[in-house]
């Protein structure tokens, strides 16, 4: 068996948050094929037709007043390949529950926590203040990405998922101001 010497973990990967776009379903049918991303989660692989069809849904909006749904691919820029997805589901434009997936193939890396903290510094920048997520109980990765945004476990569950809870990140600061 390997150990992981002690220290900190290397750098993630360089990314890009990729809009959506249903031209890239078939790249991302790749990325989602391992059936152990749906360990937690349930389903199955998603074909890349049903991703072309989700994705013109996503982009179409939830058609319900108050609700705004975001959307980015995670692209690693070395290579170009994709390497997941972040979303977030903003309601009233002050909360906003979101979610995370990192093929298995770049697992490992900090790629969900970087990409997972850059949507969440986009959200604040927009004006969201509170961030939820539903993360099952088992899965010890997932409540790590939780955790490095600073959500914390608060209660509810959902579906078999406990909810996890907290402050968006302080926006960034606007031109002439400082974070200190």
């Amino acid at each position: 068996m390997r150990s992981t010497p002690p220290g900190p973990s290397p750098a993630p990967p360089s990314f890009t948050l990729v809009p959506l776009a249903v031209r890239h379903a078939p790249a991302m049918a790749a990325v989602l094929a391992d059936p152990a991303l749906y360990r937690f989660t349930g389903g199955e692989p998603p074909r890349a037709a049903e991703l072309e069809r989700r994705y013109a849904r996503q982009l179409a909006g939830p058609g319900e007043a108050g609700v705004t749904w975001v959307n980015f691919l995670v692209r690693v820029e070395e290579c170009g390949d994709f390497a997941g997805y972040v979303q977030a589901t903003v309601t009233g434009g002050a909360e906003a529950e979101v979610a995370w997936v990192v093929g298995t193939a770049w697992q490992g890396r900090g790629l969900a926590k970087a990409a997972a903290r850059a949507l969440a510094v986009r959200l604040a920048d927009a004006g969201v203040r509170r961030l939820v997520a539903y993360v099952h109980p088992e899965h010890a990765a997932s409540e790590a990405v939780a955790r490095a945004l600073g959500l914390r476990p608060d209660g509810p569950w959902q579906d078999g998922e406990r909810r996890w809870a907290g402050p968006a990140p302080a926006p960034a600061p606007g031109p002439g101001q400082s974070r200190t």
